[in-house]
């Protein structure tokens, strides 16, 4: 570990621009006034809604008239029907059509002619729309190549019926491969399906990715009013329009984020915690949900906005097939480019959910998938009430940090377990009594000192003993404890692995090795060398660590990473696939969950909503590429009232004021990361960037966020998000399921709503007590 210093000139430094960063964001009085829970915070009249119409805000809807549904040509013949739905095939080019009988309106696999004799196609893009499939295959050079059904000379071998469908076995002649593609209703959705078994291949081309009906309610240019959804962290709109800037990319979001076993670190350019995209064709009038079901673990969701590449708004699963990568040769990075010989063995299928009327938009998208997760059983809902309760906030304590000083790495003691009980005690005289206390850096060595944090408990904190005294001290006021720890990765300094075999290989054989503080910073800890740790390995570093738990009578366990990334092993002795790994992370944390009272996770993809009571670290931003126009709440209008999910630490904020109304908006619960001792303190640990965390500067900002907070939402933690509307740039409705409507006021400006006075920088409360 280094042992350079920062420069104590930076840390002063740091702590004005913190004075000034909470002389901005609370130097107005926040507490909510006792009328509709209208905060006292009035800022620049003249601002006007020009901020609010950036990408990180959803926009109002524009008024439209009735989309107008595509006729069925006489070349397409029914292949299905249920209750809700019709199905329809055009023997030629494979193409479908849905009906949604509710709302009679047509969804397409491919434009209309008219849409492609208007569209500026060159012949391979012409090709590639009017085809069932997109595929990209390995050359006989091993170059990567991209075609299509129809480019690959794509011929029908075999049509079969199946209940409410039809399979369609196809060779691809120009590469000798072939596959089998059914298409059927199941109840009132449409699947795709594309069977492992059914794919063969006789020559020296070897298949790469397949994108099954990729135009599946493509759009030309705005011709439709609407918008694609994509699930770029919270959620993302693109809406269609007629002008925009010209982009360079397209959106590529790796499902469960990069498995860096396989992915190049260039090949994505977003990551989402759920498999499902959407399309809507104006309004509250007609919706499409894609679910990727099936090959979800190694795929990918694509969206291209016009004009880039076609005049067409498109959105699709990309399943991948198998992963090319570099093969070194020598120490001096020589070698060649190859790709996996074998495919990857799993079916590949989507599901699409039609939607109409009211239900015709983003939160309609998430009420839908709400209901699959529930049939499914993988999201459940709390039977304790807790309406008339205050809202949780997460107190996330900074115990130890490990510092670099010429004797080597010791720990310096942020949050000792005594200190941490004033803290609370603190809290608890703000009228703050609802907490789930977290400590990271509990462990020997500190928070950045070991990974995975080791047992025992770190002796300057206070150790095993005051560790239980803490936590007999918080029961007795109802508050859990949980500790921290992540089964992903392990420093190279950890005690608990033998990292020859016990570390993830890549696809090249070689160890996933990475610098834990990044590539090329000005870290001074960018020597520590942090690696992937085998699953079958962290189940065991996890039931080990299980007994030691119960044995100090802690409540739960705050999941680190181990909930959100996801990697292959290709260990020849222990190998495991991404499906694999995520079956594994999901016994973790079933046997948590079996053995404590409470499993807290960070950024949990949703395979491991199942188990967690709690999710920390929820995003509730997207990430703003150019081509998207909104940012709106998917995610939480998925989960809210069923898992307690919270946002990041209050005090990272670049804005908390404005933070604060967002997570009223999205019904998110708050955060904040603190320590007993000055902040300047972590000047020489790899927490040098915390530069504001020293609880007797933040009580009063806390308990005035943490009062108005508990106002807006404490009615509503057992209801569901059912509708949310934007009158307003810089406005939003959102109501519950109880009936309690919240309405937030983001601009300078007093906004009436409906009749009601919503004062600006605040919120009110239409209904309830």
């Amino acid at each position: 570990m280094s042992t350079n210093k920062k420069p104590i000139v930076w840390v002063a430094a740091g702590a004005l621009a913190a004075f000034g960063l909470y002389q901005f964001a609370y130097g107005a009085t926040v507490e909510p006034q006792a009328t509709l829970g209208q905060s006292k915070i009035v800022l620049n009249k003249k601002e006007g809604a020009f901020p609010y119409r950036a990408n990180n805000y959803t926009m109002p809807e524009q008024a439209a008239a009735a989309v107008v549904s595509r006729t069925i040509p006489a070349d397409y013949k029914k292949i299905g029907e249920s209750n809700g739905l019709e199905l329809y095939m055009a023997g030629k080019t494979l193409a479908i059509m849905v009906k949604n009988k509710a709302t009679g309106y047509v969804w397409a696999s491919m434009p209309s002619d008219a849409d492609l004799a208007n569209a500026n196609l060159n012949e391979e893009w012409q090709t590639a729309i009017k085809s069932p499939l997109l595929l990209e295959y390995y050359t006989a050079d091993e170059m990567l190549s991209s075609a299509s059904y129809m480019s690959l000379g794509g011929k029908v071998d075999k049509v079969e019926p199946i209940e409410q469908g039809i399979r369609i076995d196809i060779t691809l002649a120009a590469i000798k491969a072939g596959l089998s593609l059914e298409v059927k209703l199941d109840g009132d959705s449409l699947v795709v399906s594309i069977p492992q078994k059914s794919m063969w291949e006789k020559g020296a081309e070897k298949l790469a990715s397949i994108q099954p009906y990729p135009f599946m309610g493509a759009v030309h240019k705005a011709d439709i009013p609407g918008y694609m959804f994509i699930p770029d962290r919270s959620g993302a709109l693109i809406r269609f329009s007629k002008s925009h800037i010209q982009f360079d990319e397209p959106y590529v979001a790796k499902i469960y984020g990069t498995d860096y076993s396989s992915d190049s670190l260039d090949s994505a350019t977003g990551r989402s915690s759920v498999p499902v995209f959407g399309v809507v064709h104006g309004t509250k009038q007609n919706g499409v949900l894609g679910i990727i079901e099936d090959g979800r673990y190694n795929a990918k969701i694509v969206a291209y906005p016009s004009g880039l590449s076609t005049d067409f708004y498109w959105v699709s699963p990309k399943f991948e097939i198998r992963y090319g990568y570099f093969q070194p040769t020598s120490k001096t990075m020589g070698g060649y480019n190859t790709f996996q010989k074998d495919p990857i063995k799993t079916d590949r299928q989507v599901r699409y959910e039609f939607l109409g009327g009211q239900d015709a938009d983003y939160i309609g998208m998430a009420k839908s998938y709400r209901t699959y997760l529930q049939n499914k059983g993988e999201l459940t809902k709390e039977k304790k009430e807790k309406s008339n309760a205050d809202i949780p906030l997460q107190l996330r304590l900074l115990g130890g940090e490990t510092e670099a000083s010429t004797f080597g790495a010791q720990v310096v003691p942020m949050t000792t377990f005594a200190q941490s009980k004033k803290i609370v005690d603190e809290l608890m005289k703000d009228g703050i009594k609802n907490m789930k206390t977290v400590l990271d850096g509990w462990n020997k060595g500190g928070w950045n000192g070991k990974r995975p944090a080791e047992f025992p408990v770190e002796s300057k904190l206070g150790g095993a003993s005051g560790l239980k005294d803490l936590q007999k001290y918080l029961a007795g006021k109802g508050i859990p404890l949980y500790l921290t720890n992540n089964y992903t990765i392990a420093f190279d300094n950890s005690n608990l692995l033998n990292f020859r075999s016990d570390a993830v290989r890549a696809l090249n054989n070689e160890i996933n090795e990475f610098p834990y503080f990044g590539w090329g910073s000005d870290s001074f800890f960018d020597d520590i060398m942090a690696r992937d740790i085998n699953p079958g390995k962290a189940m065991k570093l996890a039931k080990d660590d299980t007994e030691s738990m119960k044995k100090l009578g802690v409540d739960g366990i705050a999941l680190d990473w181990t909930g959100t990334v996801l990697v292959s092993d290709y260990n020849k002795k222990h190998p495991y696939t991404r499906e694999q790994s995520a079956e594994a992370y999901r016994k973790l944390a079933e046997g948590f969950k079996g053995s404590l009272k409470e499993l807290a996770i960070y950024q949990a993809n949703d395979y491991m909503w199942k188990y967690a009571d709690t999710l920390f670290g929820i995003d509730n931003g997207s990430s703003q590429y150019m081509y998207e126009t909104d940012t709106v709440p998917f995610m939480q209008t998925v989960l809210h009232g069923y898992i307690d999910y919270f946002a990041n630490p209050s005090n990272s904020s670049s804005n908390p004021r404005e933070d604060t109304l967002r997570m009223i908006d999205y019904g998110q619960y708050p955060s904040y990361l603190l320590t007993y001792e000055p902040y300047w303190k972590l000047r020489d640990t790899p927490s040098v960037d915390l530069l504001t965390t020293q609880y007797t500067d933040l009580e009063q900002p806390l308990s005035e966020m943490y009062k108005a907070m508990n106002q807006a939402l404490r009615q509503v933690q057992d209801a569901t998000i059912e509708s949310r509307e934007v009158p307003d740039y810089g406005l939003s409705a959102v109501k519950y399921s109880n009936g309690i409507e919240i309405v937030v006021n983001y601009t300078s400006n007093d906004y009436s709503y409906n009749g009601v006075s919503v004062k600006a920088k605040s919120f009110v409360i239409i209904g309830g007590e």
